[in-house]
């Protein structure tokens, strides 16, 4: 799959703010479940919180990589592209500015694997999620 940075960052973006909301709205009902409570939900819903939170960093974190791929694909050549992303990097403090800059290809397999990490917090949190739920339906 041969994707250029503007369409990769619009998927990004778009993956950012769907897991972003659903997280937001999951941690919502979780107080609204929580009412049943218990004293296995009062144990876990601190678990699920921070597992929110993690999922929400992340979706943070994707969105950001969405803006600097986007920034990349405003550049007419995609390796200048990347070397002004490097720049802006490297005046923020994020990171050291590289010798070689990486390629696009590069760049898109390590948000992937950024996407990965998130899907699997999304996972966790969704199955925490669940379980709490479960607990408090049939508590109730």
């Amino acid at each position: 799959m041969d994707e250029d940075a503007a369409t990769f960052a619009a998927r990004l973006k778009h993956r950012a703010h769907t897991y972003g909301f659903l997280t937001c709205l999951l941690l919502v009902a979780s107080s609204i479940v929580g009412d049943a409570g218990g004293p296995l939900f009062s144990w876990l819903w601190p678990l699920m919180i921070i597992g929110g939170l993690i999922t929400l960093f992340l979706a943070v974190y994707l969105r950001f990589d969405a803006a600097l791929f986007r920034y990349i694909a405003s550049h007419e050549d995609e390796t200048e592209g990347c070397r002004a992303v490097d720049d802006i990097l490297a005046r923020m403090h994020l990171r050291k500015r590289p010798k070689a800059t990486r390629p696009l290809h590069a760049r898109m397999a390590g948000t992937n694997r950024l996407l990965m990490k998130l899907h699997l917090a999304f996972a966790a949190f969704l199955a925490l999620f669940a379980a709490l739920t479960a607990y408090g339906v049939w508590t109730a």
